[in-house]
């Protein structure tokens, strides 16, 4: 017993020293800036509420000298997020002791590797712990079929969504998984209203959305980039003849203005595929910046401010104009757009190569589900789930670089070691 208890004390030394040290590095590297990170602190307009609330509340306490407090909330928060998933894997599947420091190190990298969460003025340094503790409750629901963990997953979605809008994603998802659990126990009418709880969430956050716009503001809008975005990819690979498809001055005008732009500066498909150039989506994904930000956002501000309205007014007009012509020109060009979509999407996962990897484990999860009921299965089905859905609404709406995948880095290493430990544990019961 006692060489147990010893080595059970090693374990949590080791595992909290692990919490220390990184946040010792956090500190020590301190406060790090990307471009995005001077307009969450000025709380600009088409960012996360949540996060730019979050610093201001931090900027309004210790004013100039908030990066200091901002690194260690940001840790504090990152290592509880990890500790609460390891944990609840832990809970759930009794992994090895090695396979849980493992999970908790791939878990935490992010916070002093590649991203640098822990420092980062970023809306990923919340949104990552949010969305680990996301799944672990999902995990939870799914493993124990008990639904009322459905108000604390509903509660953490909403921050969740006013910190990274991408996040929607996870409500048809997870409108699946409570839909499986009431279809199995047969108890729609006993339990449609956490289905309800799920389908409120989008509504909830888009009116919260436009109240944090009109107190900061004065205008009561949703965030004004979503369509922008979503055109970016419409318009690279439209033609020049696309322009009849739109009656409308402004919308006519405006295709003249960006389509012309993007084909002085040699930014459009065609182009791209004459020159004998990059593929065509990782052309795109290059050149993203220059297509989206620099000439169908910018030139679209510019077209509006001429016409005398304001900052915001500009913002408001130019996302109402790109939502009226994103559909015609996707229709338009539909099957080309739909090849563009799905290597956007591959992209979003490595390469086809792996999307086919997480396709066949998603498909092996819910065949074996099905079969079965056991928690490694729904651990595979909820992990792959999530991820193709993220993975398919970063794809649809902007270039799937690595700042919005992240978040399933960890997956692949999970699943085999909690397979590898569910095979080892198998081979136990039948020696005994």
């Amino acid at each position: 017993m006692k060489p147990i208890n010893e080595q059970f004390k090693l374990t949590n030394i080791i595992y909290t020293s692990i919490y220390f040290i990184v946040g010792v590095l956090v500190i020590a590297r301190g406060a790090i800036y990307f471009p995005d990170s001077y307009t969450f602190v000025d709380m600009a307009l088409n960012h996360s509420p949540a996060y730019c609330t979050f610093l201001k509340i931090f900027t309004s306490i210790f004013g100039d000298y908030f990066e200091l407090p901002v690194v260690i909330a940001q840790y504090i928060i990152i290592a509880f997020g990890v500790h609460f998933f390891v944990q609840t894997l832990n809970n759930v599947f009794h992994i090895h002791k090695v396979g849980v420091l493992i999970i908790q190190l791939i878990s935490l990298a992010p916070s002093v590797y590649v991203h640098n969460l822990g420092s980062a003025i970023l809306s990923e340094a919340l949104a990552y712990p949010i969305f680990l503790v996301i799944f672990a409750l999902t995990l939870k629901l799914f493993v124990e079929e008990n639904l009322k963990y459905v108000y604390k997953i509903g509660a953490l979605l909403f921050v969740l969504i006013l910190t990274r809008g991408q996040f929607l994603a996870l409500v048809p998802a997870l409108i699946l998984i409570v839909g499986y659990i009431i279809f199995k126990t047969k108890s729609f009418k006993k339990h449609f209203y956490f289905l309800a709880i799920l389908i409120a969430i989008p509504i909830l956050t888009s009116f919260t959305e436009r109240v944090y716009n009109k107190i900061v503001f004065g205008h009561f809008i949703n965030n004004a980039m979503n369509y922008v975005h979503l055109i970016a990819s419409p318009f690279y690979i439209a033609n020049k003849s696309d322009i009849n498809l739109f009656t409308d001055e402004d919308e006519s005008a405006y295709f003249n203005l960006i389509y012309s732009s993007l084909k002085e500066a040699e930014l459009t498909r065609n182009q791209n595929f004459k020159t004998g150039g990059l593929d065509d989506y990782l052309f795109y994904h290059f050149n993203f910046s220059e297509i989206c930000n620099r000439r169908i956002y910018e030139l679209g501000l510019s077209y509006y401010e001429a016409k005398g309205l304001n900052f915001i007014e500009q913002n408001v007009a130019l996302n109402t104009l790109c939502s009226k012509m994103v559909g015609p020109l996707i229709k338009q060009n539909f099957k080309v757009w739909l090849k563009f979509f799905l290597k956007n999407l591959s992209h979003s996962f490595g390469s086809s190569k792996y999307m086919l990897f997480f396709g066949v484990l998603l498909f092996y999860g819910v065949l074996n589900l099905l079969k079965s009921n056991r928690s490694v299965y729904k651990f595979i089905v909820i992990a792959t789930l999530f991820m193709f859905a993220n993975n398919a609404l970063i794809a649809l709406v902007i270039h799937s670089i690595k700042r919005y995948v992240f978040y399933f880095d960890w997956v692949i290493f999970a699943t085999f070691i909690i397979l590898l430990n569910e095979i080892f544990k198998y081979q136990e019961r039948r020696e005994s």
